[in-house]
């Protein structure tokens, strides 16, 4: 596994902790890109919000690079 994919895996255990719901950061092939995924809960600035707070942790990403992606409940 890749730094990368590890520091994906850790940003969406801390956002899930944060946020309440069940998040996922998965590599979008189309996008080229990591995005991040979740249903209900937090709306994308509250998401985006918690993961400025979470980005010490993971030092491979920047929230810019990051594609949201908030599913209708």
């Amino acid at each position: 596994m890749s730094s990368r994919a590890r520091s994906a895996r850790r940003l969406a255990t801390l956002l899930s902790a944060r946020s309440g719901v069940s998040v996922s950061v998965r590599y979008d092939r189309e996008l080229r890109r990591y995005r991040v995924v979740w249903a209900s809960g937090p709306d994308q600035a509250q998401m985006q919000t918690l993961a400025v707070t979470s980005v010490a942790a993971v030092p491979d990403f920047s929230i810019g690079e990051l594609f949201w992606s908030r599913s209708p409940a």
